[in-house]
């Protein structure tokens, strides 16, 4: 797969919508399992997911929508395959 950046890479240790982007690479280089939440606002979570030691994923959210993981950093990307 080959991802085009389109913005700074960011800490989302604070609820972030990653430049309002619908598709963020996530990035977990801590060497421990961390917990991420996509949420609409400060009060009501979409889902949890958890991001294992160094590694990374690529999530699709809705561009509004916050996402916050302590210790990971994301990027905006678009993708193709």
């Amino acid at each position: 797969m080959i991802y085009k950046f389109s913005n700074n890479e960011i800490s989302i240790s604070t609820a972030n919508t990653v430049y309002s982007s619908p598709i963020v690479r996530l990035v977990n280089p801590t060497t421990g399992v961390v917990n991420c939440t996509i949420s609409v606002n400060s009060s009501v979570n979409v889902v949890s997911f958890s991001i294992l030691a160094n590694s990374e994923i690529v999530i699709e959210k809705t561009s509004t929508y916050l996402i916050q993981g302590t210790g990971v950093v994301a990027s905006p990307v678009a993708y193709r395959h």
